[in-house]
């Protein structure tokens, strides 16, 4: 589809924990099913936080005084000092009004303080974000109930119509080379790198305003403050809270020869390069930068930065200029730790606490789960399927982790309610048919198959412990009763045909003809059919090359999807509302009501329920208040809980990893999602080895 947007979203949650902490016997649905908010963590001087917490905290870290803070640094650190090879700490970190004091995990608890311990072992893929998912910091950290602290900024504040924000800087922070981080690199990266789109990102609405669509002004107040100005107001869901606005800055001192006159912007703070294209080829060439394309070389520098060597960050770890260990597609990627690191423990101890992450590219006769038992990995991903025995095989070298997903359920079908065939239409806006396609299936068996009953019955709806969650929706039209959904189906007005399928009241006949792509719907299929066709309605399957799948969906010539690309529901609306509401050309679900949104002289004008989504989301990016935001989004699901317009068969699936026992720090409760940047949330800087 043209304007896919990626599943997975955020919302105000805890999630769910399953844990063997070494235990040889992991029982089938040993399910946690409680859950329990976070209280949001004071982790620097001057912090400003959102998110709803209406239960009961977790313990949270006791209050720390800075003032008695006594920096300490790695060994390796340390010695670099006495060399005279590096700064003293005091300079190369901010001071004690401006550090970022880590004393919990993202799960609210509070942090072990920790040794310094060598190397951490893990696997690579090679992707573009791989690199990144360990150690990227943001301008915000979210922790897993969705409340959230200024992370790379010191702190954020707006005016009374939210049309100005303020970032304040800390003082004393800088690039992983030694560099002063200061106001020059958010402008240098705004005006230089991406409303120019040298990054190839200048469609992040969040920079954008809401009503005009115009970029915001950026100002620098003085060298550690910078304002943001919209015409109209720009609300903390369409800007703070932004998924896509992850980072605003750019080392300036390192990007500036390599900004081509071409895609100059005029703007106060920095003068056209009069670089040529040719030119900025060979000064990225003179680092290392080895791109034919200027406009690759800006992705790459400017986007996918983490993957360029010698080029200065402010994570936790930065990519190594070793040679040969200096890539994602090397066999060995190693992050180095930044020794200009800007966090410390409640004991003022530098993070991190490893002195380098190795990235393993396994060979065809590796074994990850034998590497880990040996030592020589500390995290693995494991499959559902494999818990129980992978459990039973390491016993005590090995501790699960579980990682909630945002799913609303697995295995969801849904239905093209703007088919160009009235009948389909009509039938699909049908809540019995539904309600029939759903209650014809036995859960119990489909969970025994798919997952050997790790994942239990459920519907298209928020797991338990999410934002959102209702006992009675997770069990809406589940419980399994072949009779009375083809009592349904007769409701509709279909009649069974000389074939033994349901036909159309006009005898025409009815086949739901499911399409999917990459294969992922292929074996769910084969358990459904047999269902389907108890029920005696007749359906098909055809998987698709992606691109093929995605021209279907935006022609509109498609009935029915199982395993949709972008599943109803997730987190909330937090983060990208269009798995929700029908606004974007995105979700298979709401199909051409998304294309009418954008461009009313295309799709279909939603009506009803459908038409009372829309109107929720825009009340929604209209409320301020944080509360009240989340009462306007239950209204949305309550619309969802209603109408079911995606059904699923089992609950939300999770992830699952294998941590050495050593391993500290590493949380029980977090969540794989996009905001968080999935990996990122064990906070690496903070794990250690004891």
């Amino acid at each position: 589809m043209k304007k896919r947007l990626p599943a997975l979203l955020i919302a105000g949650v805890m999630v769910l924990s399953l844990t063997a902490c070494g235990s040889k016997n992991v029982k089938i649905n040993q399910r946690t099913r409680q859950s329990t908010r976070t209280q949001i963590i004071n982790q620097t001087s001057e912090t400003k936080q959102t998110g709803t917490s209406t239960a009961a905290s977790t313990p949270t870290p006791a209050p720390i005084s800075l003032d008695k803070l006594t920096y300490a640094e790695a060994p390796e650190l340390a010695a670099l000092v006495k060399a005279g090879t590096l700064p003293s700490i005091e300079k190369r970190i901010p001071d004690k009004d401006n550090i970022f004091v880590a004393q919990s995990d993202a799960a609210g608890n509070a942090l072990e303080i920790g040794n310094y311990s060598g190397n951490f072992n893990m696997t690579l893929g090679g992707g573009s974000w791989d690199i990144a998912r360990p150690v990227l910091d943001s301008i915000i950290r979210y922790n897993t109930d969705g409340s959230y602290v200024p992370n790379v900024i010191k702190s954020f504040e707006h005016n009374s119509d939210y049309t100005v924000w303020t970032f304040r800087l800390r003082k004393g922070m800088k690039w992983s080379d030694g560099d002063d981080f200061t106001a020059d690199d958010i402008t240098f990266w705004y005006y230089m790198v991406h409303i120019n789109n040298f990054d190839t990102k200048a469609n992040w609405a969040a920079l954008k305003d809401d009503k005009t669509g115009n970029y915001a002004v950026l100002k620098k107040v003085d060298d550690h403050t910078v304002t943001w100005t919209f015409e109209t107001s720009k609300y903390p869901g369409n800007f703070i809270e932004n998924g896509d606005f992850k980072w605003c800055w750019a080392p300036s001192h390192y990007l500036k020869d390599l900004i081509p006159s071409s895609i100059y912007v005029q703007n106060e703070y920095w003068k056209d390069t009069g670089l040529s294209d040719e030119q900025v080829v060979a000064n990225a060439k003179a680092k290392g930068i080895n791109y034919s394309k200027v406009s690759d070389i800006g992705k790459n520098v400017c986007y996918y930065f983490w993957n360029t060597s010698g080029l200065p960050t402010v994570n936790s770890f930065v990519l190594t200029t070793k040679e040969g260990n200096n890539s994602r597609s090397a066999d060995l990627c190693i992050l180095e730790r930044n020794p200009y690191y800007w966090k410390v423990d409640a004991k003022g101890n530098q993070l991190p606490y490893f002195d380098n992450i190795y990235m393993k590219k396994l060979g065809e006769g590796d074994d990850s789960v034998t590497m880990l038992a040996e030592g020589a990995l500390d995290r693995i991903e494991v499959g559902m399927d494999q818990v129980s025995a992978l459990m039973a095989q390491l016993g005590d070298a090995a501790v699960l982790k579980t990682v909630a997903g945002s799913n609303w359920g697995s295995y969801q079908i849904t239905f093209n309610y703007t088919n160009s065939d009235k009948k389909y239409a009509d039938l699909f806006a049908k809540s019995e048919f539904r309600q029939a396609m759903s209650i014809c299936v036995d859960r119990d068996e489909v969970s025994l198959r798919v997952s050997e009953g790790f994942l239990a019955p459920g519907q298209c709806a928020p797991s338990a412990g999410n934002f959102g969650y209702d006992a009675e929706w997770s069990k809406k039209w589940t419980d399994y009763d072949v009779a009375a959904a083809q009592k349904l189906l007769q409701n509709c007005g279909l009649k069974l045909g000389a074939d033994g399928f349901y036909d159309f009241a006009d005898g025409s006949d009815l086949s739901i003809d499911f399409i999917s792509s990459g294969g992922n719907a292929n074996f769910i299929y084969s358990i459904l059919k047999r269902y389907y066709d108890a029920l005696h309605i007749k359906t098909t399957l055809t998987d698709y090359e992606v691109a093929v799948y995605d021209k279907l969906i935006d022609d509109n010539t498609w009935t029915a999807v199982m395993c949709p690309r972008m599943s109803a529901g997730g987190f909330s609306l937090k983060e990208r509302a269009a798995s929700f509401v029908p606004i974007a050309q995105a979700a298979e679900w709401y199909g051409d009501y998304g294309t009418y949104y954008t461009d009313h002289s295309k799709g279909v004008a939603p009506t009803g329920d459908m038409a009372q989504l829309v109107k929720l989301y825009e009340q929604w990016t209209d409320t301020v208040d944080s509360e009240k935001r989340d009462a306007v989004a239950l209204q949305i699901y309550d619309l969802h809980k209603k109408n079911l317009w995606s059904v699923a068969y089992l609950e939300g699936a999770n992830s699952y990893c294998l941590i050495s026992p050593s391993l500290r720090n590493f949380a029980d409760n977090l969540v794989s999602n996009d905001l968080y940047q999935y990996a990122n949330i064990y906070h690496f800087e903070t794990l250690f080895r004891k």
